[in-house]
């Protein structure tokens, strides 16, 4: 058997520093809470995007998605849809090309002056936009890679 790793040191057992942040005191929903907040969220038609989708919304964020989708996944967005209503929240959808700049920049100000109408100004951005190549790494293009990393 391999000898043990002794510690030089000893964990107290209370930290006083933790007696003394805010936190400590908070319940955990608040400390998590998107209350009051528009959270725009690219890759969001879908997938990935639609589950962080839910999450602001159980955060108790709006929610402005952004995906090059025409229309979000059904039946996604539908669950997406009742839960904004249950918890008087807004979820919204627009088609957009996030690598098209100047489209980005008036959906995002279109976005902010919505969220600012609504007394819940655009606090937060999650980008799950992607692309899926199902191609070896070894062959894949280099301007395939440009294109991933302009979508990021």
């Amino acid at each position: 058997m391999a000898p043990s790793v002794s510690l030089d040191h000893t964990t107290p057992a209370v930290v006083p520093e933790s007696n003394e942040t805010p936190a400590a005191f908070v319940p955990a929903n608040d400390l998590f809470s998107l209350a009051g907040r528009t959270v725009m969220i690219t890759g969001g038609g879908r997938g990935l995007g639609m589950c962080l989708t839910t999450a602001v919304l159980e955060a108790g964020g709006d929610v402005a998605c952004l995906d090059l989708l025409s229309e979000p996944s059904e039946e996604e967005w539908n669950a997406v849809q009742k839960l904004a209503k249950q918890r008087g929240l807004q979820a919204t959808y627009t088609q957009c090309d996030i690598t098209n700049e100047e489209n980005t920049k008036k959906v995002l100000e279109d976005i902010a002056a919505e969220a600012l109408r609504r007394n819940k100004p655009l606090r937060g951005a999650i980008t799950c936009a992607g692309i899926q190549q199902m191609v070896p790494a070894l062959d894949y293009p280099i301007d395939g890679y440009r294109k991933m990393l302009d979508v990021k």
